[in-house]
């Protein structure tokens, strides 16, 4: 079994038992494939069913994030539903001597915005867990409880886009001994509450894979890296 057949058979296991599914969607590379397994899962196999979207708009991310995120979002509407959200919670900076972090979409310094806030997207004002202390991966902890709630949900799961070949933290979020709270003992699992999971489906992908998998399904994908490789970097480094 390659590593796409393993992927369609835990996305098969998700489908079937889980009636909250919905991925976090960066607009990066991994994130950018999970989705789109989703999507072909869901036409593929004529569900009657809507898939979530999560992603976070950080205001200052690349123009070819931005793009690349309206554009696939955009083309498969029939079947998603966005949770676009702006909302100014705590993010690291790597730009600044002075300060450690930044608030994107700080309502206070609207005038030195550096995108346009987007329709219909969410505002802090939509999340009665918020608090203007909270950083963004408090955030999107918080978030997956949230959404399990408003959807009145018997189980959710947040797909996300991990590999463990990225880091030793990411092979230790699949791999630790430690990790015992799993759905039904699936290590590409995880409980964060009650009834809510995270799912892994691609940890075991290689960069290699992800960019076969584009080229041959001719999915979309964030051209930000085309700008990469041209600047002479590896498909490891981008």
């Amino acid at each position: 079994m390659n590593v796409l057949e393993a992927a369609n058979k835990r996305l098969e296991i998700i489908f079937n038992e889980f009636d909250n599914v919905y991925v976090s969607f960066s607009g990066g590379k991994a994130s950018g494939v999970m989705l789109n397994l989703c999507i072909d899962y869901i036409r593929n196999n004529n569900l009657n069913r809507k898939l979530g979207v999560f992603h976070i708009d950080y205001e200052a991310q690349y123009t070819y994030t931005t793009d690349y995120v309206n554009k696939v979002l955009s083309e498969n509407a029939d079947i998603l539903e966005v949770y676009r959200c702006c909302v100014p919670f705590k993010v690291t900076t790597c730009t600044s001597m002075y300060e450690n972090y930044w608030w994107p979409w700080d309502e206070d310094k609207k005038d030195i915005w550096v995108s346009e806030y987007p329709k219909d997207s969410y505002s802090k004002l939509d999340f009665d867990f918020f608090s203007q202390d909270m950083w963004d991966y408090e955030f999107q902890e918080k978030f997956s409880n949230w959404i399990h709630v408003k959807k009145n949900a018997k189980k959710t799961i947040c797909l996300v886009g991990i590999r463990t070949q990225e880091s030793l933290n990411r092979w230790r979020a699949i791999h630790s001994d430690r990790n015992y709270n799993k759905y039904k003992k699936h290590e590409w699992t995880k409980k964060m509450y009650k009834d809510v999971y995270n799912a892994y489906p691609i940890y075991d992908w290689d960069t290699e894979d992800v960019w076969t998998a584009n080229g041959r399904f001719e999915w979309s994908y964030n051209k930000l890296y085309d700008i990469y490789y041209q600047a002479g970097l590896s498909i490891d480094q981008m």
